[in-house]
């Protein structure tokens, strides 16, 4: 679904605003926010943009997080539980998407978001936020079986796509496999990440027959895996299987670069998969990539 013109708001160039919350329409579709550096979050109690489709915000340097929990009185506020589109670039502070409170929320705490926030997201883009180390949890995967593509690029510090609470790499033991389940992954793009370790935890599986595309361009050095894949019905093993339409798409230095775990039947299960990527005369937007 697309925003209508006359349902987009643009709020751009607002340096202090006392700490008064954004107040909108109650119908708008689109949010745009730009330099308006007094921002710490988004929504609290009273504005949690229910029907809001599109989200843009860029150069924004006080955001850590787009939701914090902590605002919210009461747990029936959904913020953001119409939203299709995430669209996050030039945050330098931001942190964590959804945050309850300093340091929880994080890839190393576990917390529940409220049910419907990010159900309906179907698209993640986010461009140089170098305070995010671990941009969708393990917990917060239950919001997001909507979601269809992730685009990421020049995000300094990111580590980790999908991350593991601390706690729950622990109890499930160390050589347990936890599975992170995104139903309707099509398609992952990462760009110029010099410090990506992983796309999810080395604990972890991806359980995602939809993926079509995982493309890795730029500076990607340290991604040494691509983790095992299980099916979402069935009894097929890790490293055994791929998602049936995935390309994956890379230079050639990057692909032989990768390591299997002592699993090197997984390159023969790969390989037919992997494509030279090539580099025609784009646009200059690494978004289009």
């Amino acid at each position: 679904m697309l925003a209508t013109r006359d349902k987009t708001v643009t709020i751009g160039g607002v340096q202090n605003w006392e700490g008064e919350s954004i107040m909108h329409p109650i119908e708008i579709q689109q949010l745009n926010i730009s330099s308006c550096n007094y921002l710490r979050n988004l929504v609290d109690d009273n504005s949690s943009f229910k029907k809001v489709i599109g989200l843009r915000v860029w150069v924004c340097e006080g955001i850590v997080c787009v939701v914090s929990l902590s605002s919210f009185a009461s747990s029936s506020t959904h913020p953001f539980q119409s939203l299709e589109v995430l669209d996050l670039g030039d945050l330098p502070k931001l942190s964590a998407l959804i945050m309850k409170d300093a340091g929880i929320g994080s890839a190393t705490t576990s917390t529940s978001a409220p049910s419907a926030t990010f159900s309906h997201l179907k698209e993640i883009r986010i461009y140089k936020c170098s305070g995010v180390k671990t941009l969708l949890p393990h917990w917060l995967l239950p919001n997001l079986q909507s979601l269809e593509e992730i685009h990421v690029g020049a995000c300094s510090q990111l580590v980790e796509i999908l991350g593991a609470a601390t706690s729950k790499v622990e109890e499930k033991g160390s050589d347990a496999l936890i599975k992170f389940h995104l139903s309707k992954l099509r398609v992952l793009r990462l760009n110029k990440l010099p410090n990506l370790k992983s796309i999810c935890s080395k604990s972890g599986v991806m359980v995602c027959d939809s993926l079509q595309v995982i493309k890795v361009f730029g500076d990607c050095d340290k991604l040494k895996r691509i983790p095992p894949f299980v099916p979402l019905v069935g009894n097929g093993q890790p490293f055994a299987y791929a998602p049936p339409s995935l390309t994956i798409t890379s230079d050639t230095e990057w692909w032989e670069s990768l390591e299997w775990d002592d699993h090197p039947n997984f390159k023969n299960v790969l390989q037919p998969l992997w494509k030279l990527l090539s580099y025609p005369t784009y646009p200059r937007c690494w978004r289009l990539l």
